[in-house]
């Protein structure tokens, strides 16, 4: 067993400090983490040039907020292999917040940036702190799909322009369309960014995967992943030999020379106002998605996952990006599945990929003025088209249509209305549909199957009844959003047996008791009385039992409370 195996959730970074201090961090530990550190370098330096321009700031704003941000992580996660840093749907929500507020790349924009980065970095410490991770439920799975889905088509929408030269505003689907400027097209922009478009995505088909795995053996997958960072240094050369920026191709630029400078973000509380509620939702969704890929890599490592202690992580990380040039971060599902796979075994992979990155910064930024925007448009659109679900969308409908149709409303105004709103009415249309669900519970009537112990829905199967007497289960928890529907039930359906004397209430399928259903209870069994019907309750789990204790629920008559179904069916039967 590895030294690291025994060390879980929040003590990782401490156990890999006391690995390296007793001398136990030894040298196939290095490698795996060097080696994961350096494969993550490559595909962040593009990834963070491509996703900065998507937040419509320089790109070395991507470059920054992959440094620090990652070294903080590394401080507060519980995730060996999570990679934080930008990723598409945060980059594009910044750009949607800050868009109407400033122009894009001003020195007010990337200010507002610093501020917002800053403020979901609170937020997610306030969460963390009071161990608020749940509510993450609020984006069902169903809006999850639906809003990522439309997100990443709006992002690759967006990337027709660096793409090709043709222009339009930003905004929704509409907008950008009826904006759009085929007179602005630009051919050596589209060759060359279509060109590496078309290489991409060969590279990820059946033939392009047998073909790298063929030339290049066990490392064909390796290969794939550093296709972009190969094709991004092809086009920076043949950029800078041939000077197609005479040409009117748009390039990186020269970049700034030398690491970011710690700065303070400009604390306006107007303007925090305004950003309140998109920071809320970024903290939603960038919660939602790193603490999901971090567990998911956890399970495969078999490393404790601790979603309050990822918060503090993720909150430290996103502070660091607002105090050095950066913008909102989470953990980025690709780069942590290469992260992980490469090798990384420590936390210490993290640090060394920020000190790569700087290493990069510090002695490439000549070099990386020459990269064509063209081939980083190409490089996002191969990249976000991973995370279009319309075939998936369509099956759900076949499936449930209430998710199908939360899921497709949530693309539908995502597109055509703004990107926040129609998050907001996503999560509001599956917490009424939730709302309903539970107002209408399931309830089914049961018999015996004969020869067992065992019992069913008798529309299901045949079974043995008892004469005037019922049994009904109910499959949901008694609360304030159905009792009223339950009792409704109840009655009818002694209204619809004359001859009853005996009804049975399985209490197998109720987990959870409120006042307002325990009160219907104890109206309901003195309407039972009245008509001298017996009413019993059984299969009560113990957490219910204290319930119905602790509201007084049949405290006078303990005879008629759980029993076992089969026990009560025989003395009613003899």
């Amino acid at each position: 067993m590895r030294a690291l195996d025994k060390i879980q959730g929040s003590d990782l970074m401490q156990g890999a400090i006391k690995l390296v201090t007793t001398g136990r961090y030894g040298k196939k530990l290095l490698i795996s983490d060097v080696n994961a550190a350096v494969i993550v370098t490559l595909m962040l330096i593009p990834q963070s040039l491509a996703y900065a321009l998507v937040a419509g700031l320089p790109p070395e704003a991507g470059l920054y907020a992959s440094i620090l941000p990652l070294i903080a992580y590394a401080m507060f996660g519980t995730s060996a292999a999570l990679a934080v840093g930008p990723v598409a749907i945060i980059s594009l929500l910044t750009a949607n917040t800050l868009m109407p507020l400033a122009t894009a790349g001003s020195e007010e924009y990337m200010q507002m940036a610093l501020l917002l980065a800053a403020m979901v970095g609170a937020m997610y410490f306030i969460m963390g702190v009071f161990r608020l991770g749940f509510i993450t439920q609020l984006l069902s799975y169903p809006v999850m799909k639906g809003f990522i889905t439309s997100s990443s088509l709006l992002i690759i929408i967006g990337q027709i322009k660096p793409l090709t030269g043709i222009s339009m505003s930003r905004g929704n689907l509409v907008e950008r369309l009826h904006t759009l400027d085929i007179s602005t097209f630009h051919s050596v922009s589209s060759l060359m960014g279509i060109t590496a478009m078309i290489i991409l995505f060969w590279s990820r088909s059946k033939s392009g995967i047998a073909f790298t795995n063929k030339v290049f053996g066990q490392f064909g997958t390796l290969s794939r992943r550093l296709l972009p960072m190969v094709l991004i240094l092809v086009a920076a050369l043949l950029s800078g030999l041939l000077d197609l920026s005479a040409m009117g191709l748009e390039t990186v630029g020269a970049l700034p020379k030398g690491l970011p400078s710690l700065q303070m973000p400009i604390f306006d509380l107007a303007l925090m106002s305004q950003l309140l509620l998109p920071a809320f939702i970024i903290t939603l969704i960038g919660m939602t998605e790193s603490i999901a890929v971090a567990q998911t890599l956890g399970a495969v490592k078999r490393q404790r996952i601790s979603p309050n202690r990822e918060l503090l992580g993720l909150g430290a990380a996103n502070i660091a990006a607002g105090f050095s040039g950066g913008f909102p971060v989470t953990g980025g599902m690709a780069r942590s599945v290469v992260n992980a796979d490469a090798g990384a075994e420590t936390p210490i992979a993290g640090a060394l990929t920020a000190i790569f990155l700087s290493l990069g910064i510090l002695f490439l930024t000549p070099w990386l003025a020459y990269i064509p925007i063209p081939v980083l448009a190409a490089t996002i659109i191969v990249a976000v088209s991973q995370l279009l679900e319309f075939p998936s969308m369509a099956k759900l409908v076949r499936m449930n249509r209430i998710d199908g149709g939360i899921s497709w409303l949530t693309a539908l105004l995502v597109l055509v209305w703004e990107v926040e709103a129609g998050l907001l009415v996503g999560v509001v249309a599956s917490v009424i549909a939730l709302l309903i669900s539970h107002r209408k519970p399931y309830i089914a009537e049961l018999g015996l199957i004969p020869n067992t112990e065992r019992f069913k829905n008798v529309n299901h199967a045949e079974t043995q009844t008892l004469a005037n007497t019922l049994f009904l289960r109910i499959d949901e928890s008694l609360t304030y959003l159905n009792a009223g529907v339950i009792e409704q039930a109840f009655l009818q359906r002694v209204a619809e047996n004359e001859q009853l004397e005996n009804l049975v209430i399985v209490a197998s399928g109720i987990h959870n008791l409120d006042a307002s259903g325990a009160n219907m209870l104890k109206r309901f069994s003195q309407e039972m009385d009245s008509a001298s019907i017996n009413l019993y309750l059984t299969d009560v789990k113990v957490p219910l039992a204290k319930k119905l204790a602790a509201y007084g629920v049949f405290n006078e008559r303990p005879e008629l409370l759980n029993q076992p179904t089969i026990e009560l069916y025989k003395k009613l039967q003899s």
